[in-house]
């Protein structure tokens, strides 16, 4: 037989419609990878991704963890776990959540999956269908419109003001679509220190929200991935805990307050929805060694310490990039300063075009996406927004992106 002679495979011929449905096969841009442009300069300030501050990360505290496991628990620990999630971080996660929301949680309210991406998958493995139509925030993280769409759903965006994503929105486009004789499955919020705007959604809306949602049975999926990452006062009271739970998932994760690395996230709901999305999962559980070791770190108590800590870091870092640029580009740039979260959400002044910026900005060694990323038809949408995210860049690479990109504000204007 010789290979060169045999008829070519061609992936194309293969590909599933929910592959397609997310432009696999094709030249469209997906993802984050797009979210930077390629520079020259060695050693770039790099305000791409959320990711936490490499020097807080509790790597000691994790290994000591991880050594008392796999001296105590070796044989459970490298074995298949439980589809649900080892039994001791469910609990930990209930007893984190009962403390701070004043509302009993139990384990059984708890499944541990593959970090909040996955989470969100699963439940829409549980509950959406194709055709299916889910609003979401616009604009919000395009990691989880990609997972959406991957299920052949319709996403409509709705808008964001200072206070949140818009109630009158919400409620002018469901009777529209209702009208239509069209049915909207689920809502999608973030609802603190939004990504990528840094709003937060106020008390009066997170009530009125939850009340339109029930009543016209729309599930909501409540992603609190920032929501311990608040600078000086917690933010609102949950969606989940406002609703005891009713017609509210709740995803989080230990990427944005520890590690991404560690790829652990969790779906909080009653029981009857958990039960539901634990049919759909189908592997054997995330790695029950980071599930023991997670749980034994947050029974030592160091996990509220280490929030703590990072509380003070980030809004250091917020502060430091607010003041630079406020005093370098607030006539090319208007923004407001987040009271959590780790991005800053730039508005464009003076006509510049947020792409101009990003090119001339990425060849003077400042990296970061544009606004369009985080909107479902990308720069049809907008191209006068950017993101910058502060939680992995240094002080001192902070404080040099106010005139960095006043350099280039000033070199875009001659």
């Amino acid at each position: 037989m010789v290979v060169n002679q045999m008829p070519i495979i061609d992936p194309k011929n293969f590909i599933s419609s929910k592959a397609r449905s997310i432009g696999a096969g094709s030249n469209v841009e997906s993802g984050f990878y797009n979210w930077t442009l390629p520079t020259e300069i060695e050693n770039p300030i790099t305000l791409s991704a959320g990711i936490p501050d490499a020097g807080s990360m509790p790597v000691q505290d994790l290994q000591n963890a991880l050594n008392s496991v796999l001296e105590t628990f070796r044989n459970e620990s490298l074995r298949y776990g439980g589809v649900q999630g080892f039994l001791g971080l469910r609990t930990a996660l209930a007893n984190k959540y009962t403390l701070a929301e004043n509302h009993e949680y139990n384990s059984e309210q708890f499944l541990i999956a593959n970090g909040s991406a996955g989470c969100i998958d699963l439940i829409c493995d549980a509950f959406i269908e194709p055709e299916d139509i889910v609003l979401v925030e616009g604009p919000t993280f395009s990691g989880s419109n990609r997972t959406i769409l991957g299920h052949q759903a319709e996403i409509i965006q709705i808008p964001l003001d200072d206070h949140g994503i818009q109630m009158d929105e919400i409620i002018r486009i469901v009777r529209k679509l209702q009208n239509q004789g069209k049915r909207i499955k689920m809502l999608y919020t973030v609802c603190d220190f939004q990504n990528p705007t840094g709003t937060v959604l106020s008390a009066a809306r997170r009530s009125e929200l939850i009340d339109f949602c029930r009543s016209h049975q729309i599930l909501i999926l409540e992603d609190s991935a920032y929501s311990d990452i608040y600078f000086t006062s917690p933010p609102p009271p949950s969606l989940f805990s406002m609703a005891r739970g009713y017609g509210v998932l709740r995803v989080g994760t230990f990427s944005k307050i520890i590690a991404t690395g560690l790829r652990i996230g969790w779906i909080q709901g009653q029981r009857d929805f958990i039960n539901v999305i634990t049919q759909v999962k189908f592997d054997m559980g995330n790695s029950p060694l980071i599930q023991r070791a997670l749980a034994a770190y947050m029974e030592t108590g160091k996990l509220n310490i280490h929030l703590d800590t990072v509380r003070t870091i980030y809004h250091q870092k917020c502060q430091m990039l607010s003041d630079t640029l406020t005093k370098h580009c607030s006539e090319y740039f208007r923004f407001s300063e987040p009271r959590g979260g780790f991005y800053l959400w730039i508005e464009c002044l003076q006509g510049f075009h947020a792409s101009e910026i990003r090119e001339l900005a990425s060849s003077k060694g400042i990296l970061f996406p544009l606004g369009s990323s985080f909107f479902l038809n990308g720069d049809k949408d907008d191209d006068k927004h950017l993101r910058l995210a502060f939680s992995n860049a240094s002080i001192t690479d902070l404080a040099s992106v106010g005139p960095g990109l006043e350099s280039v504000c000033k070199e875009l204007i001659m």
